[in-house]
């Protein structure tokens, strides 16, 4: 069912179905019968709903067929993660936001409901199935965006999304260039120059080349942030390191935000300069000086 037929379809709830928080309150308690009971609501039809939850002061909507997740998800989505990410963009003013590989638009919609420092976001997001719900989760924010359907890269073109053989879900897909139905654009392409910039990357093995494609823009930025989340998954596929990571970049020679050892690897992609750490459990935050 495509995210417009759904929208149009399917009925609009508020919060998450009582069975389906019972389900997933299992789940996180590792009981046992939580995937069973799963299983039953989505035969029964239960999950062909669209929740809506309060982020914030926003609405954010979830499609409960492809994602069945009930508030305590939402809220806990990367939580670490946002929250380093957060810290990092303290001492940012009115920054821009590419959300790369933004799907429904969680990571953007957490982001904006803890932080004030992001006035715009351009999200990027070839998936159509939940393209829909992702423009009306960026249309509840009380910011400005721009949601482009392409897929993100070194290179402006086409290529199709292939899922991994231990991995059917649509999260899992991946970009091969060439031949293919998928828009491919980069950040450079978006002729940002200037300002903060904040760069956040979850696009299943294509971060590098990512970055690759927005070199112009983190040189020009006057500082920059750049969020990667990584998946053992994928690391293993492309034979990389699975940490997550979040690089902060300035121009001005500010002090790093933390006073951990050094950390050479977060400089690999740009100029050799001195980088700290900041040791999450799901994340690393870095920050580099230009």
């Amino acid at each position: 069912m495509s995210s417009n037929a759904a929208k149009t379809q399917m009925k609009i709830i508020a919060g998450a179905p009582l069975a389906l928080r019972l389900a997933r309150a299992m789940s996180r308690s590792q009981m046992r019968g939580a995937g069973v009971l799963m299983r039953l609501l989505n035969k029964l039809g239960v999950l062909n709903r669209i929740a809506q939850y309060e982020v914030g002061h926003a609405k954010f909507s979830v499609p409960l067929f492809r994602i069945p997740w009930d508030f305590c998800d939402v809220t806990n989505y990367e939580r670490k993660f946002v929250e380093l990410f957060c810290r990092a963009l303290i001492p940012f003013q009115n920054a821009l936001l590419f959300d790369c590989g933004a799907d429904i638009g969680t990571f953007s919609s957490l982001v904006c409901s803890c932080s004030k420092n992001i006035a715009r976001i351009i999200a990027f997001e070839p998936n159509p199935e939940v393209r829909e719900f992702l423009r009306s989760n960026l249309s509840n924010l009380p910011i400005t965006h721009q949601l482009i359907p392409k897929a993100i890269s070194d290179f402006e073109g086409v290529g199709k999304l292939q899922r991994p053989e231990d991995n059917l879900t649509d999260h899992a897909r991946f970009l091969i260039p060439g031949d293919g139905p998928i828009e491919v654009t980069t950040i450079d392409s978006m002729n940002v120059r200037g300002g903060y910039i904040a760069i956040k990357l979850d696009i299943e093995g294509g971060e590098l080349d990512a970055l690759k494609g927005a070199t112009e823009t983190i040189a020009a930025a006057q500082e920059c942030v750049i969020a990667v989340e990584a998946h053992p998954s994928v690391a293993r596929r492309i034979g990389r390191s699975d940490r997550s990571s979040i690089i902060r970049s300035s121009r001005s020679g500010r002090r790093s935000v933390t006073d951990e050892p050094f950390a050479p690897s977060a400089a690999a992609w740009t100029r050799p300069s001195p980088a700290r750490s900041l040791r999450g459990r799901s994340a690393t935050v870095w920050s580099v000086s230009l």
